[in-house]
């Protein structure tokens, strides 16, 4: 008994730890640097990672298009296989690196 009273309040205690925050936006990137495509390609990965579905991302597919002004992000879903749109898209501003999500049709 002495030992079970510990052990409940050490698992209790890792239970109720709140895991760290993977939502944050990414940091702002210095004006004078503007994002160039592998960055972007890397910003991309981390973001898709960061969903809650992340796991329907397929991620070797992810393609990084010239926009402008801003980078976009394609990426297939394999829950959207044999359905169109069967992909996902971001846009990557090329400099603050703000990532904003695109509606694919």
């Amino acid at each position: 008994m002495r030992l079970l009273l510990p052990t409940l309040l050490l698992l209790a205690t890792a239970c109720t730890t709140a895991p760290p925050d993977s939502t944050t936006a990414p940091a702002a990137i210095p004006a004078s640097q503007p994002l160039n495509e592998a960055r972007a390609a890397e910003r991309a990965a981390r973001y898709f990672r960061s969903q809650p579905d992340s796991a329907v991302y397929l991620l070797p597919t992810l393609r990084v298009l010239d926009a402008g002004t801003s980078w976009q992000a394609l990426v297939k879903r394999s829950d959207r296989v044999g359905v169109m749109p069967d992909n996902a898209a971001i846009d990557i501003d090329k400099q603050t690196g703000a990532i904003s999500p695109v509606r694919v049709k």
